[in-house]
């Protein structure tokens, strides 16, 4: 309202209910409105039988859940209230069975400036979350997600929407119109604390779809009909005859990005009676609590982490590029570094050079870091097996091991 009168001609609603809430707020804003429905969430819908392309895009395999935390803007928001919840997650979710993305609302990189806000998540990215910096990214993220953690914000909501479990990091019920269906989903999801791998696999494992449905069907009115009534409502405006052929309903574009890695983690493997290993690695940084110290477990670095007294401290020494002349390169940062019993590189798209510090020399035919730290487990056996076998979840992989030289 501007002097008493309505500046909008137009005022486009998704639900009902809204326009009723509308009529008790402002009835000569009600005059005005249409209820056209939601054309973000009937977007996100359409596009969830491409879930699996877009957690492969995300670099997500059968055995990994993937983790979407969202935050909107404000002190009452989720970094808001707790700034290291991210980096807390990132520390005490094992990363070869789950996988973090961060979503922020555009409002928080306005208000502090993007280079501000790289500050704050440097050591999350170094930990191996994914931050979301292209802001249309958290749509295909919602898709491919097992859960989503939320505050009072609509990717939270969209999230429930798709029938997703969600967990509340901040539930700040003061801050949204008691009656709104936001307001009813901070009532009735669950709280994030304790921070925890159990905990979460207890929210997901619960779940169950249409849990919320009564609050998630409070987002539209006319489910899947927002771009033919909002086009209809355009061309009215303009005064216009719409097209005679029906808008096109496209699918979310499927990401092209860099999967999120660790740059330093500890790593625990265990072997099974048939010789197959199972690797638990959790991202640290020099002020981990994590300790370094566990008999049980190896510190893997990569060249890519800036902490100089990490590397220092490493047992594994990891270079993640391709390299033109990867024996010259372990054996120098081999004498470089007297801590360090193992280094690794990339010699090609499906090959790991590794030598250890008494001279031996392997090749691994895989891409996949985490055998480096499987050979490092079986260097103090009696031999190294000519097949290396990996079991994550239900799938067990493998990767040849060639013993190249010793010198």
């Amino acid at each position: 309202m501007h002097d008493g009168k309505v500046v909008a001609t137009h005022i486009v609603l998704s639900h009902e209910e809204q326009l009723e809430r509308l009529r008790v707020a402002c009835p000569e804003a009600a005059e005005r409105a249409v209820v056209s429905g939601d054309p973000c969430l009937d977007r996100l819908q359409a596009s969830t039988p491409l879930r699996e392309t877009y957690r492969q895009a995300f670099g997500l395999d059968k055995a990994q859940r993937f983790v979407v935390v969202s935050s909107t803007w404000g002190t009452s928001s989720l970094l808001g209230a707790n700034t290291s919840l991210v980096l807390e997650l990132a520390q005490e979710l094992p990363h070869d069975s789950y996988r973090i993305a961060v979503a922020l609302h555009p409002n928080i990189v306005q208000g502090h400036s993007p280079w501000q806000v790289k500050m704050w998540l440097d050591e999350c990215t170094r930990a191996g979350v994914l931050v979301l910096e292209n802001e249309d990214l958290w749509r295909p993220a919602l898709v491919a997600a097992d859960l989503t953690i939320g505050d009072h914000g609509s990717v939270t909501f969209y999230s429930a929407c798709l029938g997703t479990p969600v967990v509340l990091g901040s539930a700040p019920e003061e801050t949204v119109h008691p009656d709104s269906p936001i307001a009813l989903l901070l009532r009735t999801a669950p709280r994030l604390e304790p921070v925890s791998p159990t905990r979460l696999d207890d929210i997901i494992d619960a779940h169950r779809p249409g849990s919320y449905a009564e609050i998630t069907e409070l987002a539209t009115s006319v489910p899947g009909k927002a771009a033919d009534l909002l086009r209809d409502l355009w061309y009215s405006a303009i005064e216009l005859a719409p097209p005679t052929f029906a808008p096109s309903l496209k699918a979310l574009p499927v990401p092209d990005i860099a999967p999120a890695t660790p740059r330093a983690w500890t790593a625990e493997v265990s072997f099974a009676t048939d010789g197959t290993a199972a690797l638990s690695r959790f991202p640290v940084d020099g002020r981990s609590k994590r300790t370094l110290a566990r008999a049980d477990t190896h510190l893997v670095v990569g060249t890519d982490e800036p902490d100089i007294a990490l590397l220092r401290l490493a047992e594994v020494v990891m270079r993640p590029d391709i390299a033109h002349d990867p024996d010259t390169w372990t054996a120098a940062t081999l004498r470089a570094l007297p801590g360090c019993r193992v280094a690794a590189i990339r010699a090609g798209e499906d090959e790991w050079r590794v030598e250890t510090h008494d001279g031996l020399r392997f090749g691994i035919g895989t891409a996949d870091p985490a055998f480096v730290s499987v050979l490092y487990a079986l260097l103090g056996g009696e031999a190294v097996p000519q097949e290396i076998r990996l079991r994550r979840g239900s799938m067990t992989y493998s990767a040849k091991v060639t013993v190249r030289a010793s010198h």
